[in-house]
């Protein structure tokens, strides 16, 4: 239950308040005689709202500053309530330390709704926090593993350094002429068969022209060390690097030729791979980040701003309206909630998804009628002015012909995909066009075919279609949050389906869904078109 805090002069206010917030809220009402006492005293209760008449403002604007900073990067509100008269009296504080005022005399409504939305305002702060807390703890475990990777390394270092290092002397065709003893041990070869072949023989094909280059290097730069790195055939088959310092010798005291000093770096190597790629999922991480902050500060920040001008606007002029006008604001305020939650939705699913907490749960389900009924529904919810047209195909070549009216399918998952693609459709297409939705079950799979008439979607953006927080390059000012296509592919992949698009940029775009029925019931039935 929130808290909410009652720093009221006026002791028949504060009682009055006090008892009609008690039936929602726990409200906390102290002593401000006791409080004068103790500035700071705001300090120590915990509340989500607090309540003040001007005169208390006036009083401790100070402590009101310093718990708003302590709260920080959390919203903490602060509600005043005051006459006409006295606004002028707190202006100097108004601006740095209130969030939303209230003059007397007080409608119950009215004050109701500010505090919800005041509330409200304050729950998305503390999600926002949260969910952003969830990505430093994800950033942090990455470096841990990046610092476990590190330190593996080390040791490797310290192991290869105290190993016996291959020593190989290579005339200038490439011909091994001597290879220490300590070939057998790293490259499965004992030295015998080693000396006689050719080095390159052993060199993957990919790093032999580099081989060869630095070998050559060897042979006209005497007394200079050529470092190279390279996979190397093991006796079992297997590719190991290698990391070779080579040398040009012709003393006469050893054999005159190439002198290769090579050391198994296999395990680093792949350490480094290892490494490469977690820095690369940490990147995706940060700029997956990036991504969530700036459309979640963009996509409640506007219906916040709708909601405060609408809450204000009732404030100023709602005496002088009817009752239709009024309940037309309040149904703006309550479409703006409603996008809010809808957004908020949107990215648990996803978070659910990357923490494999969404499961598949077939149910019964008559697939055509319920495809009708959603079709319906969302008609309804986006006053919609296109035609939306509903076909279901039969395939000829199956003996049930009817393989829509009883499947089962997870009604759940279904309903995120179609309804993101029908929605999807409806607001990138132009008015008063058609949107064509196709049904087929045939051969155990229910096929589920989009298709609009809208701006479409580039190849280029094709590319990133599914991924979290993307849009296409050229939806404008189309409202949207870059999650639906990601929730939907996630939904398909969960099921054992798959998702296929074509798109024309100015033609449109088509969306095909398959997925695979699970102990699905035939009957006959003729094909039905029709025209929504």
């Amino acid at each position: 239950m929130n808290r909410i805090l009652l720093v009221v002069q006026n002791k028949q206010n504060r009682r009055l308040l006090s008892e009609w917030l008690a039936i929602r809220y726990q409200v906390i009402s102290p002593d401000l005689e006791v409080a004068k006492q103790e500035p700071d005293f705001l300090l120590a209760p915990s509340f989500d709202l607090c309540i003040m008449c001007g005169r208390s403002l006036d009083q401790f604007w100070e402590s009101v500053q310093r718990i708003r900073e302590l709260q920080q990067p959390v919203f903490l509100p602060f509600l005043l309530i005051t006459s006409s008269a006295d606004v002028r009296m707190v202006t100097r504080h108004l601006w740095q330390t209130i969030d939303d005022l209230i003059t007397k005399p007080i409608e119950k409504v009215e004050l109701q709704a500010r505090v919800e939305i005041l509330l409200r305002s304050r729950q998305y702060s503390q999600n926002l926090k949260a969910a952003n807390q969830e990505l430093e703890s994800e950033i942090a475990h990455r470096q841990q593993v990046e610092t476990a990777l590190a330190e593996s390394e080390a040791k490797f270092r310290a192991l290869v350094q105290n190993s016996s290092d291959v020593i190989k002397v290579l005339e200038a065709d490439g011909t091994i002429a001597y290879a220490s003893p300590s070939s057998q041990a790293v490259l499965g070869f004992s030295r015998e068969e080693l000396q006689g072949t050719n080095v390159f023989d052993y060199i993957h094909p990919d790093d032999l022209t580099e081989a060869i280059a630095t070998f050559k290097a060897s042979l006209t730069n005497p007394g200079e060390t050529q470092i190279s790195e390279y996979r190397f055939r093991h006796q079992d088959g297997s590719w190991h690097y290698l990391e070779s310092k080579s040398n040009f010798s012709n003393a006469e005291t050893i054999l005159t030729g190439i002198v290769v000093n090579s050391r198994d770096i296999t395990i680093r190597k792949h350490a480094e791979e290892d490494m490469l790629k977690t820095l690369e999922k940490e990147r995706e991480l940060n700029e997956l980040k990036s991504r969530f902050v700036a459309m979640v500060s963009h996509e409640i920040r506007n219906p916040l701003n709708t909601i405060l001008a609408a809450t204000q606007i009732l404030e100023n002029y709602s005496d002088k309206w009817s009752v239709d006008k009024k309940r037309e604001f309040f149904e703006r305020i309550k479409k703006n909630v409603k996008t809010m939650t809808a957004l908020l939705d949107n990215v648990l699913i996803i978070g659910r998804s990357d923490q494999r907490r969404l499961e598949v749960k077939p149910v019964p389900l008559d697939l055509e009628k319920f495809t009708r009924n959603l079709i319906e529904e969302i008609k309804l919810s986006t006053s919609c002015k296109h035609v939306i047209t509903f076909e279901k195909h039969t395939n000829e070549a199956c003996v049930n012909q009817n393989q829509c009216i009883s499947v089962c399918l997870d009604e759940n998952l279904l309903r995120h995909i179609l309804t993101n693609l029908l929605t999807n459709a409806i607001k990138y297409s132009p008015e008063g066009s058609t949107v064509r939705f196709k049904l087929l079950c045939q051969n155990e799979q229910a096929i589920f075919q989009i298709q609009d008439e809208g701006i479409g979607i580039s190849p280029e953006d094709q590319q990133q279609l599914f991924e979290s927080f993307q849009r296409a390059s050229n939806v404008s000012n189309i409202p949207g949050t870059g999650l639906g296509l990601a929730i939907v592919k996630r939904c398909v992949d969960l099921q054992g389906g798959n998702i296929a698009v074509t798109s024309e940029i100015g033609v449109g775009t088509t969306f095909t869904v398959t997925l695979p029925l699970q102990n699905s019931v035939s009957m006959d039935a003729n094909d039905i078109v029709s025209t929504l």
